[in-house]
C-alpha cells in the first residue's frame, strides 16, 4: 500500500469522525425541505455553484494582486540595484 493511500486513509476516518451518526440523512432531509421541486433543487445548486465560483473568484483575485505587488516591489528592488551599480562605473 502506498504512504498516500494510508494518508488519505487516516484523513477519511479523522473526517468521519467528526460527524455524528445519521448526519446524511439529516442534510438530505433539510435539502429537501428548503427546495421539495426538481427544480427548486436545480435552483439550489445553482446558486450554491454561483456563490463557490464568486469566492474562488476573489479569493484568486486578492491571491494575484497581493504576487504582483511582491513581483514589483522585487523588480523595483532589482532595478535600484542595477542603477546602483551602475552609478558606480
Amino acid at each position: 500500500m502506498k504512504p498516500e493511500t494510508h494518508a488519505w486513509q487516516a484523513l477519511h476516518l479523522h473526517a468521519a469522525a467528526q460527524l455524528r451518526p445519521g448526519f446524511a440523512a439529516r442534510a438530505v432531509s433539510a435539502a429537501r425541505t428548503v427546495a421539495p421541486t426538481f427544480a427548486s433543487q436545480c435552483l439550489v445548486s445553482v446558486a450554491t455553484a454561483a456563490v463557490c465560483l464568486g469566492a474562488i473568484f476573489f479569493v484568486h483575485t486578492h491571491r494575484t494582486a497581493t504576487e504582483t505587488a511582491q513581483n514589483l516591489a522585487g523588480w523595483e528592488a532589482i532595478a535600484l540595484e542595477a542603477q546602483k551599480v551602475g552609478d558606480f562605473r
